[in-house]
């Protein structure tokens, strides 16, 4: 893969396809912090080698890996070496050698796909009595169907998001 300037929230090419390898859990953790940032991460904490390198082909995904052996196959259609095992330090890796489009609070942590404005009333029967008396914004993702609000939670996000854009 190639390096580019800082990562942009603004303009720029479009967003790279990152398909991610590992079932550990800080692995996963890397995922949905891309996915905060608006990176298209898919991630497949079962897939084995075979069906990651035929995922990475099919749909031209670079492929992240810690495995140096994974990224020597054929059909893999571009990847990148993870050079340490430390979920930030993974981010800030991939977000200066790589210098992704950012787009921040546009994607489902858990699925990945994109989130759409819908109205309460929409998701009314989704909510916990609490949620529906206390937030008035919603979204919903495209792809898993899970609604979401910012709630307490979103200001620890809100520390990743800044540090990653700053």
């Amino acid at each position: 893969m190639r390096s580019g300037p800082h990562p942009s929230t603004a303009g720029g090419s479009a967003a790279r396809h990152f398909a991610r390898r590992t079932s550990d859990t800080r692995q996963r953790t890397l995922a949905r912090r891309m996915r905060l940032l608006g990176i298209d991460a898919a991630y497949e904490p079962d897939g084995d080698d075979s069906s990651l390198a035929t995922r990475s082909a099919t749909e031209q995904r670079e492929l992240l890996t810690l495995d140096r052996g994974l990224l020597f196959r054929r059909n893999v259609h571009d990847g990148a070496l993870i050079r340490t095992d430390d979920v930030d330090a993974q981010l800030d890796d991939i977000l200066s050698r790589f210098a992704p489009r950012l787009a921040p609070w546009t994607r489902c942590l858990r699925c990945g796909a994109l989130l759409e404005e819908v109205s309460a009333t929409e998701v009314a029967a989704q909510l916990e009595p609490g949620t529906a008396r206390t937030y008035r914004s919603f979204s919903r993702y495209t792809g898993c169907g899970r609604v979401y609000w910012r709630g307490a939670h979103s200001r620890r996000l809100e520390a990743l998001v800044r540090r990653a854009t700053s």
